[in-house]
């Protein structure tokens, strides 16, 4: 019995297949390490031989220098002659304000007073002495006062002229220094030419707009005037623009704005059909006009001018229609957002009666004790509203 011992089991095929496997794939891992330090190290070295000659050659200079090929579109940049024309011509464009005088008429109710309105329109300056060039109809038959605005100040003017044949007028400030027009030539302009009117319509001082020459010497008689070769454009000319400047791309006066073509049937007007009187026939005329001034008027109107921007209230007054003489003020129509009047709690319809001491009648008499006053000034301002009398204190703008 004692040579008899236990026999083991044989281990399974599967299991000495797995321990086979083991030991090669181990032995495959370790090669396969070995190689990829190999690689890395031969990758490294070529790597930094090409590295040294891209910097010896200059490549990387010539890439890091090249810029960037984008879409031409995105590249654009806008055209400088717009911007550089409207700032010469900014110079030399001014806004005109006349002033009519109130009015009593004979309504249903009995008498009653209209109180007298202002026109805005354009011009432009042609001498370093004051003398304005306009349009006739921009100049009321029965005007009070005039005033000259460029930049920001308001020069007192007087009337020097007028040929209503060919609407066209002048007036003068007195002052020196000026920048006057560049004039162009209105016989070298060609339809399709690139062109600016600048102006005031609706009040808004030194307003562009950009059109094109669309027709050289159009034939109207709509214009009521002997003038029978304007140039049409395409810019916009509206209430306001009447005076002012037509100018190219160099900023030179090729015309004088003077109207566009309302549509027969209704009360709109056709966009984009504005006519100017061409500057070549515009200049003969202020010449003929300016040859019989007499510079001696000058010391009737005053040299100081004064800043737009002083004792600056905000508010827009209505100038015209019919009230009773019995309701005197000046009857607010628009209230800016921001101003001083929007900061106080003046509302449309509010009736200025008084402002400080001064009592108000009218437009003219606000607008006559604003100026006397200075920006940042504190006024107390008087009005009616539903009946009722309010006083408040109000900072005026600057």
């Amino acid at each position: 019995m004692s040579g008899l011992h236990k026999v083991e089991p044989d281990q399974p095929q599967e299991v000495a297949f797995y321990e086979g496997y083991q030991r090669g794939h181990l032995d495959t891992s370790r090669m396969l390490a070995r190689r990829s330090l190999v690689y890395l190290f031969l990758g490294g070295f070529l790597g930094s031989g090409l590295l040294f000659l891209a910097f010896s050659a200059g490549w990387l200079d010539r890439i890091h220098g090249e810029p960037v090929v984008e879409d031409p579109a995105l590249t654009q940049q806008k055209p400088k002659e717009y911007a550089r024309a409207i700032e010469w011509a900014k110079r030399f464009t001014v806004g005109i304000v006349a002033e009519t005088p109130d009015r009593t008429v004979r309504g249903y109710y009995g008498e009653g007073r209209i109180p007298g309105q202002s026109h805005i329109g354009s011009g432009i300056v042609v001498s370093e002495d004051g003398y304005v060039l306009t349009n006739s109809h921009v100049i009321p038959a029965n005007v009070k006062t005039l005033s000259v605005v460029l930049g920001d100040n308001i020069y007192e003017a007087r009337f020097v002229g007028h040929r209503p044949e060919y609407d066209l007028a002048v007036i003068k400030v007195n002052t020196k220094g000026l920048v006057p027009a560049s004039l162009g030539d209105s016989e070298k302009a060609e339809q399709g030419d690139v062109v600016v009117a600048i102006g005031s319509p609706y009040g808004l001082f030194h307003t562009a707009t950009e059109g094109i020459v669309s027709y050289v010497g159009r034939r109207s008689d709509a214009s009521n005037t002997v003038v029978r070769n304007f140039l049409q454009t395409s810019a916009a000319i509206n209430p306001g623009n009447s005076g002012g400047p037509l100018v190219d791309l160099t900023g030179r006066v090729i015309g004088i704005n003077t109207w566009k073509l309302n549509d027969q049937d209704s009360d709109t007007s056709t966009d984009g059909i504005g006519f100017a009187i061409p500057i070549n026939v515009a200049r003969r005329v202020y010449e003929a006009i300016v040859a019989s001034d007499d510079r001696r008027k000058d010391d009737k109107i005053s040299s100081v001018p004064r800043n737009l921007q002083s004792s600056f209230l905000g508010v827009r007054v209505e100038t015209g229609g019919f009230r009773p003489e019995s309701r005197k003020g000046a009857v607010i129509r628009d209230v800016i957002y921001g101003t001083a009047a929007d900061k106080a709690g003046l509302r449309a319809g509010d009736l200025i009666v008084r402002v400080n001491d001064t009592a108000i009648s009218a437009f003219d008499d606000l607008a006559g004790a604003l100026k006397a006053l200075q920006p940042g000034e504190k006024i107390r301002l008087a009005y009616e509203r539903d009946g009722q009398t309010h006083l408040v204190e109000i900072v005026l703008g600057g």
